[in-house]
């Protein structure tokens, strides 16, 4: 009994601290956050053994550690930009009187040079000062930054005044003052962390190069100094990510190797493998800061790159051997990257890397034969792979560029490129631009399936886009009649190019082809079929090609007509408009191809294929086989106006036979003829009265 007791009393001491448990739990939700990531060992007390003296049992609960809410980067008001951004503008203006001050003391003699050098140096001297005394006093950080970077651009621009300007300093001594403001700019961008400063001290430093030019430095100490002080403000930009100050120092970096390299035109070699390195250490930061998933960031990548390619061909335009070696070299830094990039698996930095490999693979291959045509096929060809990235990851920035870029070069190759020789690089560019203009569109209508929300700007553009390919298309084609078609067989190309495009048009489904197109080509083909009516004057060699193109012309407009009589892949394509148009379309394709046999036997009869007798036959029987097929189509699907044209064909075929034909011609022909199209007209009576003897027209 007392084992039962004491069973029953602890059970009782245990449902008391259960109790106690769950207020103590739902205490803690109210007022800390749990994660909901909790093992599960960590989700049940554990209870301690309890032994038969102890009355009180205690339940041990780790203790739950509140989680800090990560910090949150506070979004600056456009107020609040602008008034950071006051005191840097203040200092330039600051700087700009006093050198405006100096020049004015110069102009009136009132101090020497030596004074004037003095006064520049206590200047920034004093502003730096003033900079860190307002951090003692804990004033403006804001403006003590641009006290600091005031006095580094003060002081550079006075060491370059007076040894370039007044001769009041040595070239050294002038040199390692320099030096000494370079490493005072780094360090203080470094201590105080923020990009500005570090944008500023970077593209002040880099006026130093043209001082070791005025002192008749050698090209390689320049160069190693540029790429030096690029390396050194890596410590910077790689420690607070600084990517702004990274593409803006690869900028001024550049541009200072490409001017002075102008300079020692006999070492430029040295400058283009100082600009390779300083790319790749671009490269190594650029890995190490960039977002990854920043399209602004694959943006610069690309364009900093094909810069780069553009320099050293400009570079060493007439030093292949040398041009190969850089290019080469750019290869294969490419190539690393490109690997590291797919073992990150970062799908659009590897995409721009990768395309930009490619490019660099074809620009070094393209050195065997730098002609104008094999420019202009390498500048076509980055322009389509800028564009492809652009669309392929929505990158608005480059999505403009290159647009721009390849448009203007798709109108040129389009108006100035031929394609004669038929094997030469300027016939594969035209046909590489129309290659080119597909891959785009298919580009442009994956993205644009992609996206949930369509505007009506992608509307326009898949409307666009086939346009263009179909007049690049018929633009080659003329090109290829106007090479090597012989003068009285041109435009025949063309011609057949354009009914085959229309037909095939309509065979694709419209939201590839877009709204507008059809309507184009299908006035381009009625156009095409106007000018084939005429009965002008052909060359002897010409005139059998000039048949066949009316037969194809005629011969492609009942095919038209048949798929949509039997719902083919051309009524799908267009039902919603012929499913209530499709007795007009009938009824309208019977009377134009009347008009396109009369034209036809005209042609033949003109260029002596037939005598003037066939051709009044030929055209009287075409009425009647027209009309003849339009009752008979009419009977099928019980078309009334259909009916009635057929009919209203009989009569006007058997007026023309009686009133026209009799007198055109002789007795024989006459006979044969009114035989047989009496034959058919019973025939096609007879049918007619045996579908329609129940009703009446």
């Amino acid at each position: 009994m007392k084992e039962e007791e004491n069973l029953l009393r602890r059970i009782g001491a245990l449902e008391k601290e259960v109790r106690n448990l769950r207020s103590e739990v739902q205490h803690l939700k109210q007022h800390v956050y749990l994660e909901p990531a909790v093992k599960e060992e960590q989700e049940l007390p554990v209870v301690t053994p309890i032994s038969p003296k102890q009355e009180d049992v205690r339940v041990k609960v780790a203790p739950v550690q509140p989680v800090e809410p990560k910090p949150v980067q506070e979004k600056r008001s456009l107020e609040e930009t602008l008034t950071r951004a006051l005191p840097r503008i203040f200092m330039v203006i600051l700087v700009l009187g006093v050198l405006w001050g100096l020049k004015l003391v110069s102009d009136y003699g009132i101090l020497s040079d030596s004074i004037k050098i003095i006064a520049g140096f206590a200047l920034s001297f004093g502003l730096a000062a003033c900079a860190l005394l307002m951090e003692k006093k804990q004033k403006s950080r804001v403006v003590a930054l641009s006290l600091y970077g005031g006095a580094f651009i003060v002081g550079i621009l006075t060491t370059a005044a007076g040894a370039i300007l007044y001769d009041v300093l040595g070239l050294y001594a002038a040199l390692i003052i320099a030096l000494l403001y370079i490493v005072y700019g780094v360090w203080i961008s470094y201590v105080k962390e923020n990009e500005a400063l570090t944008v500023l001290v970077v593209f002040t430093s880099l006026l130093l190069p043209y001082l070791l030019e005025y002192m008749a430095f050698s090209a390689v100490i320049i160069g190693i100094f540029v790429v030096l002080l690029f390396i050194v403000v890596q410590i910077v930009i790689v420690k607070y990510k600084q990517q702004n100050a990274l593409s803006i120092g690869l900028v001024f970096s550049l541009l200072a190797l490409i001017i002075v390299s102008t300079f020692h035109v006999e070492q430029v070699e040295f400058f283009v493998f100082a600009i390779v390195l300083l790319y790749s250490v671009f490269l190594a930061s650029f890995l190490r800061i960039s977002n990854t998933k920043s399209k602004w960031h694959a943006s610069l990548l690309f364009s900093f790159t094909i810069a780069v390619l553009v320099a050293i061909n400009s570079m060493l335009v007439n030093q292949e051997a040398m041009r190969s070696v850089a290019l080469l070299l750019m290869l294969g830094i490419l190539c690393f990257v490109t690997n590291v990039l797919w073992q990150r698996k970062t799908t659009m930095l590897f995409d721009v890397v990768a395309t930009l490999a490619v490019l660099t693979l074809l620009n070094l291959i393209a050195q065997l034969d730098l002609s104008r045509d094999v420019i202009l096929l390498l500048l076509v060809t980055v322009a389509f792979a800028g564009l492809m990235l652009a669309i392929k990851h929505a990158i608005t920035f480059m999505k403009f560029v290159y647009s721009s870029v390849f448009t203007m070069l798709v109108l040129f190759v389009l108006a100035f490129c031929e394609v004669s020789p038929f094997m030469s690089i300027s016939h594969v560019t035209n046909l590489l631009v129309i290659i080119m203009l597909v891959l785009l569109y298919r580009a442009f209508l994956r993205t644009k399936n992609a996206t949930i929300n369509q505007s009506k700007l992608l509307v326009i553009q898949q409307d666009v886009w086939p346009v263009l390919i179909y007049v690049a298309a018929l633009i080659y084609i003329w090109k290829i009649d106007a090479a090597y078609m012989p003068n009285h067989l041109m435009t025949y190309l063309v011609y057949a190019g354009i009914a085959i495009s229309f037909v095939a048009l309509l065979l694709i489904k419209r939201d590839v082809v877009g709204s507008l197109l059809p309507l184009i080509a299908a006035t381009v083909y009625a156009v095409a079929a106007l000018t084939m009516l005429s009965s002008v004057w052909v060359d002897e060699q010409a005139v059998s090609i000039a048949f066949m193109m009316r037969l194809l012309y005629i011969g492609l407009a009942w095919a038209i007509v048949v798929d949509v009589w039997k719902h083919g892949a051309i009524y799908k394509n267009y039902a919603h408009i012929l499913e209530q148009n499709t007795e007009k379309l009938l009824i309208a394709s019977t009377l134009i191809s009347i008009f396109a046999l009369f034209s036809l036997t005209n042609f033949m009869n003109f260029h002596e294929l037939i005598n003037w007798s066939t051709a009044v036959i030929l055209n009287t029987v075409s009425i009647f086989i027209a009309s003849c097929l339009a009752l008979f189509l009419a009977a099928k699907r019980s078309y009334r106006d259909l009916k009635l044209t057929g009919i209203g064909l009989l009569f006007f075929g058997i007026v023309k036979m009686i009133f026209f034909d009799l007198s055109a011609l002789d007795i024989l022909i006459r006979s044969i003829s009114f035989i047989v199209i009496g034959t058919i007209g019973l025939v096609v009576s007879n049918k007619l009265l045996g579908k329609g003897k129940d009703t009446e027209l």
